[in-house]
């Protein structure tokens, strides 16, 4: 019995250490729109650092590859998912496209390493958010 009552404890601990919906939502949007930023807003430093410079510098290897950013006028479903890989980016595919670039070129040598890095950059900031959501949670150290 002892140990029942002790895993009650635990739990009643956990659901008592989850933040409010409002600034769960809120730390996500903000990691999702700046890379590494809610690890910061969680008073994760170090990690948020890292986060942001190995995001921002995928990112701008992508671009300095002349990386294309997919469109969303194709019937493809990879063309699709590429653009949705690019959006994850969050703010540095905006800042990108106020600066005037608005693709890559096709004939370029490296532009097809360019777009993976582009996309990968995107994947890795979903991946922050989720690792950001997961330590607001209590579920990671």
């Amino acid at each position: 019995m002892p140990k029942r009552a002790a895993e009650e404890a635990v739990v009643n601990d956990r659901s008592t250490a989850q933040p409010a919906s409002g600034r769960l939502f809120g730390i996500c949007a903000v990691a999702w729109l700046v890379p590494g930023c809610g690890h910061l807003l969680l008073g994760r430093r170090w990690r948020a650092l890292i986060l942001f410079a190995a995001i921002l510098t995928m990112f701008l290897f992508g671009l300095g590859m002349k990386g294309d950013f997919f469109l969303t006028s194709s019937d493809s479903y990879l063309q699709k998912l590429g653009w949705l890989g690019v959006w994850c980016v969050g703010a540095p595919r905006w800042v990108a496209g106020f600066f005037g670039y608005s693709g890559g070129d096709p004939f370029f040598v490296s532009a097809d390493y360019g777009t993976a890095f582009l996309v990968a950059a995107g994947m890795l900031n979903v991946l922050t958010v989720l690792d950001a959501y997961d330590i607001a949670m209590g579920r990671k150290n």
